[in-house]
């Protein structure tokens, strides 16, 4: 996010034209303002948050201030603290606006007190069929205290845009102001040729993209790669670029692929996470016998960390399933509500056992290639290479080929959803919920020349009957999806799940 220095009230004539491109978008009828907003004068009846704005965040206060304002009569204000790091956002979703060129800018005045943490911008594009953009997030901001100062996130216009989503956000403790978000498009053709060293590093990720990606006999490459460096132009370092190759990645149309900076990858080196691409913090698997004869295991996603943590991840697993597995057992229950994704190895390693051994599942590739994902006395891998394995003994069931219910939701994505296609086809499995996210494609880590990473979808998954899920896996049997924070016991799929476990309890 970039930070406009010295720039107060006064609205040069590009703000003037970026305010004209926003109310080009606006709706025509009488709801506008609520629709907009985007001055934070207009408090949503009966409340205090603005009008037209989705709120997120716990520990967070949102609402229209009516004493701090940069212009009009209110601005948006964020106060509080998350202590899990996560933040607070308010966005608005709308139609992609008429701008014209090829970059757009989102750009407010900001201001701060005691902010430890960040406050800045958020946009996010999707498509018709799923992700194509999204930044901000993660980037640098308002901090400390601060007078208004404009800042502004940009980011390509794509023709398959079907939505475009912007916000404000604060990360860590503090308040935050935010006013006049405003809206402009121009043309990088304004911009300078990228520097040569600028220009080689996107051309070496685009051959990176064109040898690997499973949509890559899909693309029209030259007129891609003429696109990309478009985007590039003004760049003169391999930062600078990220913009243009998170254009390529959302142009390949998997909805799967993303850049990872060199911060996010030391990051992700040195600690685990239960999100690669948010960072959220790890969770640890959970389980408990569920009225004493249902074994109940709740395996989040992971991603990074040592080698070391990996295997921890797996053999938590492996404990918990040791521990549940009782002599007069109806069944288990395998939850992968929440598993957003990450490494798949832990994951099968740790679950190995209610998989059985043998291959479970198989890449497949663009070129006809299918590559088994195998589970084998607590080792995991990929066609003849081990990926992860358990240190001492794996453990191996009471009972084999035990009854087992699978919970889908739609949270449950990329390596989550490779895990729930590997319990599909096998005897006495079914599963339960909502579809899953629709991105169990396999993914590859490019590593690049500054640290950054291409992660980059190059497969397809095939369960153990061999069909091909190219879109979201739907449970066997749907449920409703109640609240997120019921207990256990009340939830729509457990309900379900143990009523299927328990009428064939003892059954052949």
């Amino acid at each position: 996010m970039r930070r406009s220095g010295g720039e107060r009230h006064g609205r040069s004539g590009a703000v003037a034209t970026a305010l004209a491109a926003v109310l080009l978008a606006l709706p025509e009828a009488g709801a506008d303002d609520a629709a907009a907003n985007r001055g934070f004068d207009l408090a949503a009846e009966g409340g205090t948050a603005p009008a037209g704005w989705t709120v997120r965040g716990d520990g967070y206060a949102v609402a229209v201030d009516r004493s701090v304002a940069y212009d009009g009569s209110g601005s948006l204000r964020i106060a509080g603290s998350a202590a899990d790091g996560a933040g607070a956002r308010v966005t608005q979703r709308l139609a992609p606006p008429p701008l014209p060129g090829n970059r757009m800018r989102i750009s407010a005045y900001v201001k701060t007190q005691r902010v430890d943490g960040s406050a800045g911008l958020w946009v996010r594009i999707d498509g018709e069929e799923g992700l194509l953009y999204v930044d901000g997030v993660r980037d640098g901001g308002a901090s400390g205290t601060a007078d208004w100062t404009r800042y502004s996130v940009e980011a390509p216009i794509f023709g398959a845009a079907a939505e475009v989503e912007i916000g404000a956000t604060l990360r860590g403790s503090g308040t935050a102001w935010f006013d006049r978000i405003e809206i402009e498009g121009y043309d990088t053709a304004t911009l300078p040729a990228p520097s040569p060293a600028a220009a080689r590093y996107v051309e070496r990720a685009l051959d990176i993209i064109e040898r690997n990606s499973v949509r890559r006999s899909a693309i029209d490459w030259p007129d891609l790669r003429a696109a990309v460096l478009r985007q590039a132009r003004g760049a003169s370092t391999a930062s600078d670029t990220y913009l243009a190759l998170r254009y390529a990645l959302g142009s390949l149309g998997d909805h799967h692929s993303y850049l990872m900076t060199p911060d996010r990858a030391a990051a992700l080196a040195d600690a685990p996470v239960s999100n690669a691409r948010t960072g959220r913090p790890a969770e640890p698997p959970r389980g408990r016998l569920l009225g004493g004869d249902i074994a109940y295991l709740r395996v989040p996603g992971f991603a990074g960390g040592a080698f070391s943590k990996q295997v921890e991840f797996a053999e938590q697993v492996q404990d918990h399933i040791a521990r549940l597995d009782v002599e007069r057992s109806c069944g288990w229950i395998v939850d992968l509500r929440g598993n957003t994704g990450g490494n798949v190895w832990p994951m099968l390693a740790g679950l190995g056992p209610l998989l059985g051994e043998g291959d479970v599942a198989a890449a497949v590739y663009p070129d006809g290639r299918r590559v088994p994902l195998w589970y084998r006395g607590g080792r995991a891998g990929l066609g003849d290479y081990v990926q992860l394995r358990v240190t001492g003994q794996a453990y191996r069931l009471r009972t084999p080929e035990p009854r087992i219910a699978v919970l889908l939701g739609s949270r449950t994505a990329s390596s989550g959803e490779v895990v729930a296609a590997a319990f599909r086809g096998l005897p006495g499995q079914r599963s339960f919920g909502a579809a899953t996210r629709g991105l169990g494609d396999g993914n590859r880590t490019f590593d690049l020349s500054d640290g950054a990473a291409l992660v980059l979808t190059v497969a397809a998954t095939a369960d153990r009957t061999g069909a091909v899920h190219y879109d979201a896996l739907e449970p066997d049997e749907p449920t409703a999806r109640g609240a997120p924070d019921s207990p256990l016991d009340r939830q729509p799929a457990v309900i379900a799940a143990s009523r299927w476990l328990r009428e064939r309890c003892g059954a052949p």
